[in-house]
């Protein structure tokens, strides 16, 4: 249906800007009524203009629903003056069949209307597919851009190049960054490590190595776990082996200077010296030398361990390989060893148990580290694949970080795409098989009488209208043309006919035009035609003006169970008596017609409008021009319209007053008071201004009146007739006396 027609720069309208007339669309009928000169006929103008593609038009514009295309088939004074201007031409598709074929094209037309049904299903479903799919893969890209964020915030986002705020790109080409089949790869921190080592200057590095043996031979000695005595040549060993004290003996000798005992200051027997020196050197003594040159021994090797494991603390890699955590625990176990060696020394006789440190833990440690010194060198030295396997394995990082969030989106996606498939596939099957129903019903509608179904419907419908002085045949000689025909006229032309004539057969022509095509090989669809009607009773009887409601109602507003003929109908019309009947035919509630059909208003100040209009508020014809001369008063129409509507108003008052439009001659005789052009050429006009003539001499320049005089005089007319009340009634004014009398 028509949502928009959006026009200027066309007759009436704005020159320049564009004025949008906004039709409903859940209403299959929208009536517009607006005064001669409002600009009604430009609006049918500019749709049968766009229909036909014509140039002039381009500037304009059509918006309909769903952006669908339609048939638009438009009434006015162009399409009666084609349509009597030259043969009728005969309307295909809309002729009679068998009875079998018609059941056969009855169905056809269901399937129609089931498949185009299912056709609009499929292509909600398509896009409802495409819609899930778009909303997620607009969050999957979200998900996977997530790990350009991560590599733009890492020291190796001069990699990310190419991609901007690109997601679309990153999100397709991250995925194909293929996992190395071991699924082993370095950390960020480890990228970023190997991507400074190589952007920097530094040259190879020597591997490392400590030597821990000779602290394992002083460990291995047996000498920890055994106890050392003193001799049993001295006649104090006895004593010393029964107090078991000899560790402090051995102690005290040190502080024997004379002949008294060092700690409880008795006198010493003369021999005491050399037992003493008995009892204590030999070999106990050379053991004991022993464990003490050990155990230094062991502090020595282990300060130099120390300086050699701080000197390769300093490598770069030492803290990923582990060794400072090995140190710190080998470490501690030997100083744990030699505590105890500490502890042999000063108790030579106690026993201890010396259990060689484990290194390997740091041997391990440092074998890592000198696997990655090797492969620091090993890179260095080929600067630029390395570059290259750091960038190949950056991706596969941040792939590996995603992989999760692109198994989840595969798996969402994939029900999706699956249901766009099946929409597709089943939307371009019924398209075939609604292209099959199409071809089928063509052959059928070639089968078909002809045109002479049109024809006939046109004539009964003359018939039912109480025509019987012309009628439609088919032209001689010609199978598809026809004209018109009159009883007992043997040639008959269109120049015979009256002027109401011709509207009324253009527009029986039109009404069954709407049925079919002039072209045998279109097929019509109803739900893709639209038709405007722009005055269909111009120059007809009131007599007509039911009939034609009627029909405009019954076959295109509103068929009920008869075939629908178009989507929309949209009426144009100056006649109030004929606006009327259309909306009457609808609802006799005024307050409740806006919501059985559209209803608009063409009005016109400087330039065309076309606004809402309230049912409730409709005039009869006569009101109208009364409620126009206000209008004009208070200078919201302009001033060149107001003798119209006071011709039209005297017409009718005085039709009604007296039996005859004729003007009474108290009226008359107001031209020989005011003798001016100006009022002459106003009285002439009033009196006989809509049938012009021959010696009605050419148009007014109504622009040397203005709206006071106009109406002054207006006044005085109804004044001269003694129905000035009527007057100030209508006009809504007090009894003053005029200004322009």
């Amino acid at each position: 249906m028509i949502k928009t027609i959006s026009i200027y720069r066309h007759k009436s309208f704005h020159p320049t800007t564009a004025h949008v007339i906004r039709l409903p669309t859940d209403k299959p009928a929208t009536y517009l009524y607006g005064l001669n000169g409002a600009g009604k006929s430009a609006i049918g103008e500019v749709v049968d203009g766009l229909s036909r593609g014509a140039p002039e038009f381009g500037h304009c514009a059509i918006e309909t629903t769903d952006n669908a295309r339609y048939r638009y088939l438009v009434y006015n004074h162009h399409f009666v003056a084609r349509v009597i201007g030259e043969p009728i031409k005969g309307i295909f598709t809309v002729g009679e069949v068998d009875t079998l074929r018609q059941q056969r094209i009855v169905e056809i037309e269901a399937q129609k209307g089931v498949l185009d049904g299912q056709i609009t299903q499929d292509g909600q479903r398509i896009k409802s597919a495409e819609s899930d799919i778009t909303k997620e893969i607009t969050r999957a890209k979200d998900d996977i851009w997530k790990a350009y964020e991560t590599g733009k915030n890492s020291k190796l986002e001069s990699l990310l190049v190419g991609y901007g705020n690109n997601k679309e790109k990153f999100f397709r080409e991250l995925r194909t960054h293929a996992l190395p089949q071991d699924g082993q790869l370095d950390t960020l921190e480890r990228l970023e490590k190997r991507w400074a080592d190589v952007s920097g200057t530094e040259s190879e590095r020597a591997t490392v190595t400590v030597d821990t043996s000779a602290i394992e031979r002083i460990e291995r000695d047996p000498i920890w776990a055994e106890p050392i005595e003193v001799s049993s040549t001295s006649r104090l060993a006895p004593l010393v082996a029964q107090l078991d004290n000899a560790d402090w003996v051995a102690r005290g000798q040190a502080f024997l200077h004379g002949d008294q005992c060092p700690f409880c200051q008795q006198g010493l027997p003369h021999d005491f010296r050399g037992e003493l020196a008995r009892l204590l050197e030999g070999e106990r003594k050379a053991k004991v030398d022993k464990i003490t040159s050990l155990t230094e021994n062991y502090a020595a090797q282990l300060e130099m361990l120390e300086r050699n494991i701080e000197r390769i603390l300093t490598d770069p890699d030492a803290k990923e390989a582990g060794v400072d955590l090995a140190w710190s625990q080998y470490r501690n176990l030997l100083h744990d060893t030699l505590t105890l060696m500490r502890g042999k020394e000063a108790q030579p006789s106690k026993v201890v148990t010396v259990e060689a440190a484990s290194s390997e833990g740091l041997v391990g440690a440092l074998a890592k580290l000198n696997a990655l010194i090797s492969d620091f060198n090993a890179r260095i030295r080929d600067r630029k694949g390395e570059k290259e396997r750091i960038r190949v394995m950056f991706y596969q990082v941040l792939h590996a970080d995603r992989q999760e969030a692109y198994a989840r989106h595969d798996a969402l996606v994939a029900p999706m795409r699956e249901a766009e498939t099946t929409a597709r596939a089943d939307e371009k099957a019924r398209k075939q098989e609604l292209a099959d129903l199409v071809t089928e019903l063509k052959d059928l509608q070639r089968q078909q009488k002809g045109v002479d179904a049109s024809i006939d419907a046109i004539n009964d419908r003359l018939k039912s209208l109480g025509i019987s002085a012309f009628s439609i045949q088919r032209q001689a000689g010609q199978d598809r043309l026809y004209c018109l025909h009159r009883p007992n006229v043997p040639d008959c032309s269109t120049e015979t006919l009256s002027e109401g004539e011709k509207t009324l057969i253009a527009f029986l022509y039109f009404m069954e035009t709407l049925k079919g095509s002039h072209d045998e090989d279109e097929t019509i669809d109803p739900k893709k035609t639209i038709a405007i009607i722009d005055d269909p009773i111009s120059s007809l009887s009131q007599n007509y003006v039911y009939d034609i409601a009627t029909m405009i109602h019954r076959e295109l507003a509103n068929p009920g169970d008869r075939p629908q003929r178009v989507k929309q109908v949209i009426v144009l019309t100056h006649n109030l008596f004929f606006f009327h009947e259309l909306v009457h035919q609808h609802t006799k509630n005024l307050e409740k017609a806006a919501n059985k059909c559209g209803l608009l208003r063409v009005v016109k100040n400087q330039y065309s409008e076309v606004e809402t209009l309230d049912p409730t508020k409709l005039l009869n014809d006569y009101d109208v021009w009364w409620h126009i001369l206000k209008e004009a008063k208070a200078n919201k129409v302009p001033t060149q319209i107001m003798p119209n509507a006071m011709r039209n108003i005297l017409e009718q008052f005085f039709t009604f007053t007296t039996g005859s439009s004729d003007f009474p001659e108290a009226v008359k005789q107001l031209a020989s008071v005011d003798t001016s052009n100006k009022y002459i050429a106003l009285d002439r006009f009033v009196d006989r201004g809509s049938h012009r003539d021959a010696i009605n001499g050419p148009p007014i320049d109504w622009t040397d009146y203005d709206a006071d005089y106009l109406l002054g005089k207006f006044r005085a007319m109804f004044n001269a007739i003694g129905q000035e009340q009527h007057y100030l009634m209508k006009m809504g004014e007090d009894a003053q006396e005029p200004a322009n009398a």
